[in-house]
């Protein structure tokens, strides 16, 4: 893939390639394996894709947990340098919602997600990708019902563990994707 400054593994790039699936029939979908096996590689590359396709004319969002969005923000600058990168995380974060549309990728927080919901679903979105989805996995929280009042034309999470106590986690997150 013109851009990623990785080498895929054959896993990684099957992986790529369903994600790339999902999207051309219009369905959401749970990318879920044990750690530390590529799930945010596979998710740059689906990315920017999608920006070497010119399909990515709107931001993709990662909402993911508090100490993850400077890994993220890293993993895509080392991978991906040519995506346009904004995090939305701490004090000085709201004075930038209106340069999201100016970016290919935004980084936030489900807390985040919760407190500027009214801002950040004023921006349609290409994709919303849910990282460490599991705080999604109680359906009526508040982190559950914020990411389902944004606005995207595809959903993902990415998960280690869909299913922790009982199948109505996995049913959460199968509700947001679709």
């Amino acid at each position: 893939l013109e851009g990623l400054q990785a080498d895929l593994r054959p896993y990684q790039k099957e992986g790529v390639a369903w994600l790339q699936h999902l999207r051309e029939h219009g369905a959401g979908g749970i990318l879920a394996d044990d750690m530390g096996l590529g799930k945010t590689l596979q998710t740059i590359a689906h990315v920017l894709s999608e920006k070497r396709a010119g399909r990515l004319d709107r931001p993709a969002m990662v909402v993911t947990l508090t100490s993850l969005v400077g890994n993220w923000a890293r993993e895509l600058e080392r991978f991906a340098p040519d995506l346009r990168v904004l995090p939305l995380h701490g004090a000085k974060r709201k004075a930038r919602f209106a340069e999201i549309p100016a970016h290919d990728v935004v980084i936030t927080t489900y807390p985040l997600v919760s407190r500027d919901l009214t801002a950040l679903a004023a921006h349609e979105l290409h994709l919303l990708i849910l990282d460490e989805a599991h705080a999604i996995k109680n359906h009526a929280a508040q982190a559950a019902e914020a990411v389902r009042g944004l606005q995207a034309r595809h959903r993902l999470c990415l998960s280690g563990t869909p299913v922790e106590n009982h199948l109505g986690e996995l049913w959460s997150l199968m509700d947001f994707v679709n």
